[in-house]
């Protein structure tokens, strides 16, 4: 079951969007290589489930994997870190920000990245990354009629959205708001390569199954990526969801 969808309540409070530590990006490359041992995959809640459509390309040609999500939606805000890390184990994702989620929405205050002004380079995959509305759920971003019409039918207009490749969609939280609550994204940062921590086994198990969805979109590659015992577990449960 998903942990939840963005609820429709107002938001007025918004939070500052700030360029991303060095402690936040530091951690994100630090928790790239953490694929050698089977994660938990129990904390992993609404994995991304199989699409049967044409596969989602980028403009450079390559899969494309495409968020879609809001600053204020807290379900947004747990799901970007794992996502990135993912990314990351792909190509470099650069020029990170980061935030909260509404203080008066669903978990309050979930500390976050922001993809809104990313940048990424990838010798396989391609990635666009829009927030679309921000804290106060004022529309910010333009959507391709193709990512508007992708939102809606196969999203459900649900934040966040995640098509990877054509092959596989995250509508939901990966695991709960609860994981993040009442902490910093420095300290967020701080737990991402502690495997006995709570929050780091929880988003590494998160990293890893979006981790293997990407290696089926891309051919499985890099190898040393796709081939990692942490991985290659994800993979296994996504086979067996695809069934």
């Amino acid at each position: 079951m998903f942990a939840g969808l963005s609820s429709k309540k107002s938001s007025t409070t918004i939070h500052p969007v700030v360029a991303a530590s060095d402690t936040v990006t530091n951690a994100i490359n630090a928790a790239v290589p953490l694929t050698s041992t089977a994660p938990d995959l129990s904390t992993v809640t609404g994995p991304p489930k199989p699409l049967t459509g044409a596969a989602l390309t980028g403009t450079s040609g390559k899969p494309e994997v495409l968020y879609i999500g809001a600053e204020f939606c807290p379900y947004c805000a747990v799901t970007r870190w794992p996502l990135a890390i993912a990314l990351s184990r792909f190509g470099t994702l650069s020029n990170l920000q980061t935030t909260y989620s509404a203080a008066n929405d669903t978990g309050p205050n979930t500390p976050t990245l922001d993809f809104g002004h990313a940048t990424y380079k990838s010798d396989y995959i391609d990635f666009t990354g829009i927030e679309y509305e921000d804290g106060a759920k004022k529309v910010i971003a333009t959507l391709t009629p193709q990512q508007a019409s992708l939102f809606q039918s196969v999203g459900g207009g649900f934040f966040p959205f995640i098509d990877l490749g054509g092959k596989w969609v995250q509508s939901g939280a990966s695991y709960p708001t609860a994981t993040l609550a009442g902490l910093t994204p420095d300290a967020v940062a701080a737990q991402l390569t502690n495997s006995s921590s709570k929050i780091g086994s929880t988003i590494q198990a998160s990293a890893n199954v979006f981790t293997a969805a990407i290696c089926s979109m891309d051919g499985d590659k890099p190898a040393s990526v796709c081939t990692a015992t942490g991985v290659a577990a994800a993979t296994t449960a996504l086979v067996a969801l695809a069934k």
